[in-house]
Formats: C-alpha cells, sequence, structure tokens
C-alpha cells in the first residue's frame, strides 16, 4: 500500500524559497514565466519610469501600478509576452487574471493610426491576444469586445498606411527603395527594431483579416530592403542601421564600418547590437507564423524569409557564449571589449553616462539573450528550424537566461543586465563606446519593459518545449507541496 503525504510548512519554505540574496538556480520544475508575471506585471520599468498593469493575481503587495503603463512600444512589448503566457496557461484558472488585467488596459486605450514611428505603431499588437480571448468561441467571449479590438487593428493598419505614404525611400535605385523609415526623424534610414515594429505588425494584420490597402508585397518589400542593406556575409549578422544617406536623419555623425555605400543598401552602422539581431530574428518568426495562419507557405517569398532566418540564426547561435548560453551586447566581441566611463575612443565627452568613472566592458545583455532564444524556440516549435544545434542553443540558452539575469526570489523576482536603450543619430555614433558608455545605454537591474516582455516570450516557449511538472496550483492550491511516497 502507497501512502501519500504533503508536507506543507517551515521544512518546504526553507527548502524551496532562496532568499533575496541568493543566486536563482535553474529549477525545471518552476513555470518562470508565471513567477515572473505576478511578481513584476503591477510594477516594471518603462526607461525610468515604474508602470504596471493591473493583475489580481499579483504576489508584490499591489493589484494595481502607482502609474498605469501608457501607450507605447516598450509596454506593448510585455503585454504581448504576457498574453503569449495566457494564451498557452489559459486552461489554469490562475493565469485569467493576466488577460483580465491586460484587456482592462488595452480596451481602455486607442492605437495610433498615423504614421511617423513604426515604434508607435508596433503596439497595435496587444489587440491580437486580447481578440482572441474575447472573439466568438473564446475563453472572454464578448462580441463588443472582440469588435473593439478589431477597430484598433484597423487603426494601427491606417498608421502603417500613412507611414508609408511620408516615410518611405526613394529615388536610390536600389533594393532599398520602398523602405520604411524608422521614424520619421531618421529619414533615409532602416534598422534591425524596425522589422519587428512594422513589417511584422502588418503580416499579423494581414493574418488576422484586417482591411487595408497594404499587401504581403509590403511586407517583403521591408525585408528585402532591410536585409540587402544589414546583413553582413563576413560575420553572418546584421548591422543594427543603414541610411542611403549620410545627410539625413544625423547619419552624419555615425561611425561606419566602411566608407562606401553597400550594394543594394546604403551607408551601415559599425556594430552588430545584439538585441537588435533580437528583435530582428523575433520578426522573421513571426512573419513566418502569420503566413502560415494566411496560408503563404507555398509562396515563394515564404521560403526568402525562411532562408533568411536560416542565416541569421546560425550566425547568432555561433556566436553563443559557450558558458553560460547568453549573448553579447556587442556580438562582434567577448569582455575584452571596454571603454572608459564618460569618453569614447576619440576622447570626446558625448558619451557621458549617468555614472562618472570607472570602465564598462562588453557584457552579457539579458533583453538581446531573451529575443534570441525565445525565437529559436519558437522556431523549432514552429518547424521553421531543425536540428540538434539549435535545440541545444535554444535549451542552454533559457537556463542560462534564469542563472545569469534573474535575480530575488519567489514573489520579488527581477529582470537584470539589460541595456535600457540604444539608437543612432548625430550625438548617438553607433561606435562601440557608445554601446557600452553612451548616456541612454545604462545597464537596468529592475525589470525593464524590453526583457521582462521579451523574457516572457521566451520562456513561454521553453515551457512549451519543455512542461514543468503539474504543481499544486495547477488543482487549485497556492502551496507548493513536498510529495512524499511510503511504500508498505
Amino acid at each position: 500500500m502507497k501512502k501519500n503525504l504533503f508536507l506543507a510548512g517551515l521544512l518546504v519554505l526553507v527548502a524551496c524559497v532562496p532568499s533575496e540574496a541568493e543566486a536563482v538556480t535553474f529549477d525545471p520544475t518552476v513555470r518562470y514565466s508565471k513567477e515572473v508575471i505576478n511578481a513584476r506585471m503591477t510594477s516594471w520599468k518603462n526607461k525610468d519610469s515604474r508602470v504596471g498593469f493591473p493583475n489580481a493575481n499579483s504576489t508584490n503587495g499591489s493589484t494595481a501600478p502607482g502609474t498605469a503603463a501608457s501607450w507605447d512600444y516598450v509596454p506593448g512589448v510585455v503585454a504581448k509576452g504576457i498574453l503569449d503566457c495566457w494564451e498557452f496557461y489559459q486552461d489554469s484558472a490562475w493565469a485569467d487574471a493576466w488577460y483580465q488585467g491586460l484587456s482592462s488596459w488595452a480596451l481602455s486605450k486607442t492605437a495610433k493610426n498615423t504614421g511617423g514611428s513604426l515604434d508607435d505603431l508596433n503596439c497595435t499588437k496587444v489587440y491580437f491576444g486580447v481578440y482572441d480571448g474575447c472573439k466568438s468561441g473564446g475563453k472572454f467571449e464578448k462580441s463588443a469586445n472582440a469588435a473593439y479590438c478589431m477597430t484598433q487593428m484597423g487603426r494601427g493598419a491606417d498608421g502603417l498606411e500613412a507611414h508609408k505614404a511620408s516615410y518611405s525611400i526613394s529615388g536610390t535605385s536600389s533594393s532599398a527603395d520602398g523602405g520604411w523609415y524608422h521614424k520619421s526623424d531618421y529619414g533615409n534610414q532602416m534598422w534591425c527594431d524596425g522589422a519587428y515594429m512594422g513589417p511584422a505588425l502588418l503580416a499579423q494584420l494581414l493574418a488576422y483579416g484586417v482591411e487595408t490597402t497594404l499587401t504581403w508585397t509590403d511586407v517583403m518589400t521591408q525585408f528585402t530592403a532591410s536585409w540587402n542593406g544589414l546583413w553582413d556575409e563576413d560575420t553572418d549578422l546584421l548591422w543594427h542601421c543603414f541610411s542611403t544617406d549620410k545627410s539625413t536623419g544625423g547619419a552624419s555623425g555615425w561611425v561606419y564600418a566602411d566608407g562606401q555605400p553597400k550594394i543594394g543598401g546604403g551607408y551601415h552602422s559599425a556594430e552588430y547590437w545584439g538585441r537588435a539581431n533580437g528583435w530582428y530574428i523575433m520578426a522573421l518568426v513571426d512573419v513566418l507564423e502569420a503566413m502560415d495562419k494566411a496560408g503563404k507557405t507555398g509562396d515563394a517569398d515564404y521560403l526568402i524569409i525562411k532562408g533568411y532566418l536560416e542565416k541569421l540564426a546560425a550566425g547568432l547561435v555561433a556566436r553563443q557564449d559557450p558558458t553560460t548560453g547568453c549573448y553579447y551586447q556587442l556580438l562582434k566581441y567577448r569582455t575584452e571589449k571596454c571603454s572608459t566611463q564618460g569618453v569614447d575612443a576619440t576622447g570626446s565627452s558625448t558619451y557621458k553616462n549617468v555614472s562618472s568613472g570607472g570602465t564598462q566592458c562588453n557584457y552579457l545583455e539579458s533583453s538581446g539573450s531573451c529575443l534570441i532564444t525565445g525565437a529559436l524556440q519558437k522556431a523549432l516549435r514552429l518547424g521553421y528550424l531543425s536540428g540538434s544545434s539549435y535545440v541545444n542553443a535554444a535549451k542552454t540558452g533559457y537556463e542560462g537566461i534564469i542563472t545569469q539575469f534573474l535575480s530575488g526570489s519567489a514573489g520579488n523576482y527581477q529582470l537584470t543586465s539589460s541595456c535600457q536603450s540604444a539608437g543612432l543619430g548625430s550625438d548617438r555614433n553607433g561606435s562601440a563606446a557608445y554601446y557600452l558608455i553612451g548616456k541612454d545605454v545604462p545597464i537596468q537591474n529592475d525589470s525593464e519593459g524590453k526583457v521582462l516582455g521579451a523574457f516572457l516570450m521566451a520562456a513561454v516557449e521553453y515551457e512549451r518545449a519543455y512542461p514543468p511538472a503539474a504543481a499544486a496550483e495547477d488543482t487549485g492550491g497556492e502551496c507548493r507541496c513536498l510529495r512524499v511516497t511510503i511504500t508498505e
């Protein structure tokens, strides 16, 4: 006869809950997506501002944020990560508070419908997950909410149409023609980031049947232009940005990797930024998923996007840190690339950081690591990549993210080592020194939104591939109990 005993109390608490000072050791039985959402959904950083979403499951003492998240791409990325987790766990009652908090936020907002910034339009993606919950047959079916979501998706499509009309590269007689500026201020420039913010959004809008004058041809125009201008065959990585005209958008201040225009593109920036490559590979995977949804797997364009994914994935896996499984802020270097705080390589004080003194070396960066790892795992799940090298890279990458970047304890987890922001312009020249000590690139250690959203996307993909064992909360309990089986 077997007797099952559940021992709760001090013994279990001591064994399972690390102190604040302890590093987190990866535990395959823990749903880190759930733990991080409940710890951070109501309180995370958007650059220097602390914001959040409502969450009735919150374990940090608050069911609503002190400052509600605004409508921009950073909250959009966090919201998408949370909704991805809800979509997978929606059969568990404990996940419903995530959807309810996000839907109440999204249904009180109005999507942007004007051009000028692909970043601003990206937040439209929140309506995909909310719509899936409230559409006919959804868990929270409500026709009025579903109609509102579809209207907001239409506004996002209107914004992309307006952006195309006013902010497209032209007159270069190259594959860059028709490419969308990342922002109106960055004339004749395409950034890796923009592939995720713009054409990946369009692909998903088309897959959801949103009415728009834009087509799949517009999606391919963006990826053809950006790929030809950003891809470096010598390293199998993507430059952060390129410009077809040095005189516009502040590009005259850039440091260029070479002084000559590239075939099919323009003057490209000097470095391979980890998060930029992360945005791009995630965009490729999301576009393939949208093409699957739209029944376009037999199209030649589908094979082109898949080819881009295979090339970039191979290049990124080759740059994976063999010790931790994570990725560096600057993918070209290891830790030997350093710069002095406050001074760039030319002695300029342009890149003075908020702190003075000291040296910042190249470092393992969390947001890029999460985006790359999550994209690899998702591509494996959907069949866009295969092979043991990718399986190992995705698995060790995620486990490394937990041990390298997750701190604190259950109920108060934090994500660390995230680059706050980085861009290119007259006072941001894109040199290695800029990415390490630039005035807007400080390292955030308190769950900045770009790493929070990217982490959740990676976490749910890992948990799909390697489901944690059933826990007490699946049956409505809150205690993590130690199961002891005694055989008589």
